[in-house]
């Protein structure tokens, strides 16, 4: 398989392979709450007064507390579930596949010959001989049926927020591969280093890589502005843009051009990062 394909694979295992963990820790979880719940008699009471009844009363909220947290392990298993099949069955284009362009391509051309064939079937229903004109275009006799029966609204035909909605899709795929083919010939960036931090753009992500774990106030920023964790490459990534970089720069520190204040990255300087936060807040 080629590199992006491989990459597919793996996201999609992984997914798999969280959601079969959740299910395992919702199904021990449960067993641990019905084992603890055995050891109350069936039908006991809480004793009101009785010198257990707060030992109790605390044993009882964690059954009670172990069956809630298999049952959140459980629905989080579901969704990672749902977001791998999801993941396996999408037949979207993702900008990372380096045949992006060429799928794009086919895409729009079955789009435009559909909407041509939208436009055809709408110039017939309007003919003299509407039966025999959709007939000439191949139309099957019950989809004639329907094309000339009027719908709630009183029209015949194709909508016209079908043609509306196509002609939209065009648009979008147009500039999708515009973007994509100056992207494939714009020469690569050269990695960039901030103070600490060294920012450099591959596999279609913009990549910073920090000497350490940032504080919490840079992480928030962080993923306040599209960036995740990749343990897989040791840094913090988003989609390659424009965007991207600008955020990159400005949270490693470097000068902002548009003469804002630069808040510099400085391993282990929460404290002051807040402190900046709040000076910006309360200035």
């Amino acid at each position: 398989m080629r590199p992006y394909e491989e990459r597919r694979a793996t996201r999609i295992a992984r997914l798999y392979e969280r959601a079969e963990a959740k299910r395992r820790e919702a199904a021990a979880l449960e067993t641990r709450a019905s084992q603890m719940a055995d050891v109350i008699p069936l039908g006991q009471p809480i004793l009101v007064g009785h010198h257990s009844e707060r030992r109790d009363r605390r044993y009882r909220e964690r059954i009670h507390g172990t069956f809630l947290k298999s049952y959140e392990a459980g629905q989080q298993a579901q969704q990672l579930a749902r977001r791998a099949a999801a993941a396996e069955s999408s037949r979207a284009v993702s900008s990372d596949d380096p045949e992006a362009v060429a799928r794009l391509q086919e895409k729009l051309a079955a789009l435009v010959a559909e909407h041509a064939r939208y436009a055809q079937i709408n110039k017939a229903v309007r003919a003299k001989d509407p039966r025999a004109a959709l007939a000439a275009l191949g139309v099957s006799a019950s989809l004639v049926e329907q094309l000339l029966t009027p719908d709630f609204a009183g029209r015949l035909g194709i909508p016209g927020y079908k043609l509306t909605n196509s002609s939209a899709e065009i648009r979008r795929l147009k500039q999708r591969i515009e973007q994509l083919t100056a992207r494939a010939a714009a020469p690569e960036r050269e990695p960039e280093t901030v103070g600490d931090v060294r920012i450099e753009e591959s596999e279609n992500r913009v990549r910073l890589y920090f000497p350490g774990k940032p504080p919490e106030a840079v992480r928030a920023d962080l993923k306040g502005h599209g960036f995740r964790w990749s343990p897989t490459e040791g840094a913090w990534q988003r989609m390659a843009s424009e965007q991207a970089w600008y955020h990159a720069r400005r949270i490693a520190g470097a000068p902002d051009p548009t003469g804002g204040r630069a808040r510099r990255y400085r391993h282990g300087t929460t404290a002051t990062l807040r402190l900046l936060a709040l000076g910006r807040r309360c200035g």
